[in-house]
């Protein structure tokens, strides 16, 4: 029997998806794999899986962005199976055979840890570092990621510790977690949903738990970066093709998570450097003439006020 259930959202990535279930079909533990497909029906995606067993495939009705998605696999999982955690992994990810294993043991050694996460490579390149452990950055409203593209054994990604931000990239969920809490906000469709679910987890009295030891490859492309001349391209620059549907939701979504989140000192800070932040972004986004972004970022702004006229 498995003591976990990994759940991972499909989105015309069937090859991605494919290759990350092989992965976990080698795992030294064993697991039960729930796959939704936010295609929906991706006919790739049914021939890529047709001769793996053991797998649920949830069909979604459209493509219900990453939180919803992985909700869907997290209520399928809480009705129909026993396991004790819920492991969330992004579909373009591998695991090594003895990540389960240590993440299982994590949870064993640490009652009082709700998430564990895991060291992050880029599958591109395993001597560079996705993520070594995360906080939340107030000033900025995110999560942020010490070391992150720098060499994968600096000495604080090789630090097992507790942690306040758990990236959604590989997240595993107590049960009892997810029977108190829910999954992600149903609000985010894409981006911040992990920094969210991290608040919230810990503002009812778990901890983040990042355990080193426990290694995923993660493809950088699929988290809107794009490789050029040796250099990675972050999600923030002008010349990012999807910019204005990133800049929408994480503007909308910074702005949702704070006003739950952001309290005393750090509400102070988030409400003197966000706007300098921005401010910033904005100005270097008219250098570029990227006036989509500078529009998406003002509809994110409206959007939020909506869901505050809503509470």
């Amino acid at each position: 029997m498995s003591r976990s259930t990994v759940i991972t959202v499909n989105f015309n990535g069937a090859s991605d998806t494919a290759a990350c279930v092989e992965s976990l079909r080698k795992s030294k533990d064993p697991v039960s794999i729930v796959i939704v497909d936010n295609t929906p029906n991706d006919l790739n995606l049914t021939y890529a899986l047709q001769e793996r067993d053991n797998i649920k495939l949830l069909q979604a009705s459209e493509n219900l962005g990453f939180g919803r998605g992985n909700n869907l696999g997290i209520d399928w999982v809480l009705q129909y199976t026993d396991s004790e955690f819920i492991l969330l992994l992004n579909n373009d990810a591998k695991v090594m055979p003895d990540t389960i294993q240590k993440i299982e043991k994590a949870m064993d050694e640490h009652p009082e840890v709700g998430i564990v996460t895991a060291r992050i490579a880029l599958s591109e390149d395993p001597s560079v570092l996705w993520y070594g452990g995360g906080e939340v950055d107030w000033k900025r409203g995110g999560g942020y990621v010490p070391g992150v593209l720098g060499p994968i054994d600096a000495k604080l990604a090789m630090h097992s510790r507790y942690v306040t931000f758990a990236s959604g990239c590989v997240m595993a969920i107590r049960r009892s977690v997810l029977e108190k809490l829910g999954g992600f906000d149903k609000r985010y469709f894409m981006y911040d949903e992990d920094l969210e679910l991290s608040l919230r987890t810990v503002r009812n009295g778990w901890l983040i738990w990042y355990e080193s030891s426990a290694l995923v490859l993660h493809k950088g492309q699929g988290s809107l970066r794009r490789k050029q001349g040796g250099r990675f391209m972050g999600a923030w620059s002008p010349n990012n093709p999807n910019l204005p549907f990133y800049v929408y939701h994480i503007m909308k979504n910074r702005l949702m998570t704070m006003e739950k989140y952001a309290k005393g000192k750090h509400r102070m800070e988030f409400l003197l450097f966000f706007p300098l932040f921005i401010l910033a972004k904005i100005f270097r986004f008219s250098l570029y003439r990227r006036w989509n972004a500078i529009a998406a970022m003002f509809n994110g702004w409206k959007d939020y006020r909506k869901e505050l006229q809503k509470d």
